[in-house]
């Protein structure tokens, strides 16, 4: 839904602010869930090489399968040279962040939790300083949102089981009180002069046009709005399966292959011609990405993940794991 709003000529302040309000915390909670789920990463010393392997083969695949992509669709082939292999390619950056995660975890191991997370929050403020992090391997981003992954790893399955067990009434009170929270913290800037780049993570402090101290209070901002929206979304999500709990099962095929649809709407004049003028069109972008979701769900999508998978375990004699 992000994406397709991104770039249209908005018409609709609720559509503008439902925009900006998604990029507050849908990557946030995504690098936290990566991160609850990588303790078996790395467990008595023993590091799993494999899931490393994994998604730079994934990043390597689909980093040239894209940049092909793009010179179908328009872009010019002069534009393309292997400098873009070390360029995010829209969103594989996050694959590159999973990566560099990945291969902190054994000092994660080795750190307190309260060390490791206040180290990734000091850099993620410092990195905003350079002039040329986001450039290369996305490492800006991935300094930017490296303390909610972090997070995330050190939550215990009991801490989370418990905040599950809570009477559903409750559950839902609370949920209602972060984000309301969240949304406070946000109205305290000046909305009209807001740098909302700042939740995408990889603009530093120059792009903003913010000073170092400015700057460094709209990133913690940042993080307070991302922790409160993830905990809304823990507190609010059902704890039975729903018909649509299978989804979670090929997110990854829903990230990768939704790209090219993206890339084919952001780089040719289509979202450029199209506005929103009603609440009517903007439920019918509502649906229309659930659609994309929904689609992108089919298990033959997954194919080439598994695919890529087998193909690894013949030549390196691991056993990548989904």
């Amino acid at each position: 839904m992000g994406h397709l709003l991104e770039g249209l000529k908005l018409v609709l302040p609720f559509a503008k602010d439902f925009d900006y309000w998604i990029y507050t915390f849908h990557m946030p909670a995504f690098i936290f869930v990566s991160g609850f789920l990588s303790k078996s990463y790395c467990r008595e010393g023993k590091v799993r090489a494999d899931k490393v392997i994994v998604f730079i083969a994934y990043y390597a695949i689909f980093q040239l399968a894209f940049t092909g992509y793009r010179m179908l669709v328009g872009i010019p082939v002069e534009a393309v040279n292997i400098l873009d292999m070390f360029h995010s390619n829209r969103g594989l950056w996050y694959l590159l962040a999973i990566i560099f995660y990945y291969l902190m975890i054994p000092v994660a191991e080795r750190l307190s939790s309260f060390v490791m997370i206040s180290v990734s929050i000091v850099l993620s403020i410092l990195i905003s300083t350079a002039p040329d992090a986001g450039i290369v391997l996305a490492i800006h981003r991935i300094f930017v949102f490296a303390p909610f992954f972090f997070i995330g790893y050190y939550m215990s399955n009991s801490a989370l089981e418990k905040l599950r067990k809570i009477n559903l009434f409750i559950r839902l009170l609370l949920g209602a009180i972060c984000i309301t929270c969240s949304i406070l913290i946000w109205s305290l800037q000046n909305r009209d002069n807001f740098p909302m780049r700042v939740f995408f993570g990889k603009a530093n402090f120059a792009e903003l046009d913010v000073w170092f101290r400015y700057g460094a209070l709209l990133r913690i901002q940042a993080l307070v709005i991302g922790l409160l929206m993830i905990a809304a979304v823990l507190l609010i999500i059902p704890t039975c399966k729903l018909f649509i709990s299978y989804i979670g099962r090929y997110s990854l095929s829903v990230y990768i292959f939704h790209m090219p649809i993206v890339i084919s709407l952001m780089d040719t004049d289509f979202l450029k011609e199209v506005q929103i003028v009603s609440l009517t069109d903007f439920f019918l972008l509502l649906l229309c990405a659930a659609a994309i979701v929904g689609v992108l769900s089919i298990p033959i999508f997954d194919y080439p993940f598994k695919w890529i998978r087998l193909g690894l375990q013949k030549i390196t004699k691991y056993s990548p794991k989904h």
